[in-house]
């Protein structure tokens, strides 16, 4: 789009190539200085971001691509010769890629695979340590978020705070809040910027010719960094970080409360040494990353938007501007420690106990038994849930932050933050950001808003990822800028390889008001095989209704009612009880049931002498309560996650369990 812009403002019957340096172009970013012509400065003003770039296969390939563009432009020829595109490749990597990771060493792997990409002998190695960088790209401050001070939410009690303590914090921290109400707030973080994003675009712009030429990108960026102005700013991002995070328990000097945050705004200098001391552990710990400082030339201050004002991330972000192209696979993680796998390769026997119930009276014994490795593990516990306290409740991801946390949630919904209003953003994440329960808020508001563009979903049956599960089900999920309005996107389920997205019966799109017809209560995404499914449906559920319709008003005309979650095997385990214990205690299996012997002889007694089976979803199958088994379950069965099905002679008798 921005290509074809720039070609219909070019006067004359020119060629693709021709220079016009009079002439400027609309893209949103600052325009580059000559001696580019309108189709070159309108390409490489275009600006790609991966938010978890690992070791940069995608900026790698985003980079090839526009290379490949830019390549024709200059030269006219539809296969530009190797030297054109080194040349071509050089800028782009220098002038529209963007890439954030919390690996350090997966930052540096990334920038040794753009300098490999773009080696020329007798050129030297381009900057790139101001557009790669390293932090958690999840874990920041906002310029909204800053503009409204600290809030009540960042009192939680942690691993080793003092619950008391955090509470008598949390209600001081409203007084002020209510007490600052109706003062003017300062300008930051915009106001003490002054000309830095200008800086950075001509810092990106600048020549790297010679050694002399990086030399000085290097030493120009050390005097961005290093001014009294960005650090400051920093300060400020960083404490509204930390104040989530900081011990609050007695003993201990007092947390940042809003009183705190406003004298640092005011005064960056006269922040206790202590205080300043402590908001960079933290931020070392948790790599606090604030786009807007990180990327000034990229996002603007908010009253530079559009003359409509209306930035729908205002209220969450308070920025203009964004990323034409925001890519990547973000990592597919639960926020919470893992306990088995922090012990994996620090104390075996813990991670190998039989039940999560065991583990926990294991690690809490350690304190006695092991006091240094109880610490480290009590700062790691804290470290995550500082995360996941952060990602709840700082209202920076207020339609995924919520349920059991995983990160490529969160990661799709920065996406949408960091995306430009004319932009799109491409991830691969699991099919579930569509289909569960957490993500539904996320989904219905993609899907409402008009910015769900496609969403592809692949079965890695036949392993386009061999490093996981056969079963796991993922999708590559488009997204467009807040100017999208998609009204219609376009679906795909059960596609296996990226050949079958060719195939035109599988693609069926849904809107909005679908979606509400499918899954009223939900909103979250039917799945179909094809378009003809789809439509079938569709014409189904118009004319009959959905089982139980959520209110209000609730209609349930067949008075059904759920008095029962499902178990989770974690936080559950101390209700199960194993075979060899229940044995152990007296009982014996009767049909699918363990009673005790007593009971047996004499008759019923308690509820309690009675253990009812524990079913798992494995075990069920449409119209069938005994589809799996554990009985006779091999090794092998067990590793894969299945269970022996039983036979049709067993099916034949009623009175056989599963176990």
């Amino acid at each position: 789009e921005r290509l074809k812009r720039a070609r219909e403002g070019m006067k004359g019957s020119r060629e693709l190539g021709v220079e016009n340096r009079e002439l400027g172009h609309s893209a949103p970013h600052s325009p580059l200085p000559t001696p580019y012509s309108p189709l070159e400065s309108a390409l490489l003003s275009i600006k790609v971001v991966d938010p978890a770039a690992g070791s940069g296969h995608f900026l790698i390939a985003a980079a090839n691509r526009l290379a490949g563009h830019l390549a024709r432009i200059r030269s006219g020829d539809a296969e530009p010769d190797p030297a054109a595109r080194r040349d071509a490749l050089r800028d782009v990597v220098g002038r529209c890629l963007y890439g954030v990771d919390l690996n350090e060493m997966a930052v540096e792997l990334c920038k040794v695979g753009l300098w490999l990409e773009t080696l020329d002998p007798g050129r030297p190695l381009s900057f790139l340590d101001h557009h790669i960088r390293h932090g958690n790209s999840l874990i920041g401050a906002t310029p909204a978020r800053l503009a409204r001070g600290i809030p009540d939410e960042a009192f939680a009690p942690l691993t080793g705070d003092d619950k008391g303590y955090v509470a008598e914090w949390k209600k001081r921290n409203r007084k002020e809040r209510e007490a600052t109400a109706s003062l003017p707030l300062d300008a930051a973080p915009w106001r003490h910027l002054g000309d830095l994003a200008a800086a950075m675009t001509a810092l990106a712009a600048a020549p790297d010719e010679t050694i002399a030429d990086v030399r000085a990108r290097e030493v120009a960026w050390e005097q961005l960094v290093q001014s009294g102005d960005y650090e400051d700013n920093h300060l400020l991002a960083d404490a509204w970080c930390a104040a989530f995070v900081f011990p609050k328990r007695y003993g201990v000097d007092y947390p940042i409360s809003e009183n705190d945050f406003r004298d640092i705004e005011r005064n960056p200098r006269a922040v206790a040494p202590w205080m300043r001391a402590e908001i960079v552990r933290l931020r070392r710990r948790y790599h606090f990353f604030h786009w807007h400082l990180a990327f000034p030339e990229v996002f603007r201050p908010q009253e530079a938007a559009t003359a409509d004002g209306r930035p729908p991330t205002a209220d969450v972000l308070g920025w203009a501007g964004g990323f034409d192209v925001v890519l990547g696979n973000p990592p597919w993680e639960r926020t919470e420690l893992k306990e088995k796998e922090w012990f994996a390769t620090r104390e075996t026997a813990i991670a190998q106990a039989d039940t999560g119930a065991q583990r926990k009276k294991m690690i809490g014994n350690l304190a006695a038994d092991n006091p240094e490795l109880h610490k480290a593990f009590e700062e790691e516990r804290r470290a995550h849930e500082g995360i996941s306290h952060f990602v709840r409740n700082s209202s920076r991801y207020p339609l995924c932050g919520r349920g059991r946390v995983n990160t490529y949630a969160i990661f799709a919904e920065l996406a949408r933050h960091l995306t430009a209003p004319d932009g799109r953003a491409g991830i691969i994440v699991p099919s579930g950001i569509a289909t569960d329960d957490t993500t539904k808020f996320y989904f219905q508001d993609v899907v409402e808003t008009g910015t769900l563009a496609s969403l592809y979903s692949f079965e890695n049956e036949e392993l386009v990822f061999p490093a996981i599960h056969h079963s796991t089900k993922f999708c590559l999920l488009t997204l467009a800028g807040r100017d999208g309005a998609i009204a219609e996107p376009d679906f795909v389920f059960f596609a296996r390889q990226a050949a079958q997205l060719q195939e035109e019966e599988r693609h069926f799109t849904l809107s909005a008001a679908d979606i509400a017809l499918l899954n009223p209560n939900t909103r979250t995404c039917p799945i179909f095989r094809g378009k003809r499914d789809a439509e079938l449906t569709k014409g189904i559920y118009r004319r009959v209704p959905v089982l139980v319709r959520e209110g209000p008003p609730e209609i349930n005309p067949w008075g059904i009612s759920f008095k029962q979650g499902l178990f989770n095997m974690t936080s559950d385990s101390g209700l199960f009880r194993t075979r060899a214990e229940l044995e152990e205690e007296g009982y014996r299996l009767v049909g699918n049931r363990f009673e005790r012997i007593e009971m047996i002889e004499e008759g019923p007694s308690e509820a309690e002498d009675v253990y009812l089976p524990l079913y798992e979803g494995k075990m069920l199958h449409h119209f069938d309560h005994r589809f799996g088994t554990y009985e006779g379950q091999t090794q092998a069965q067990a590793n894969q996650g299945k269970l022996p099905e039983l036979t049709p002679e067993q099916h034949a008798d009623p009175y056989l369990f599963a176990l």
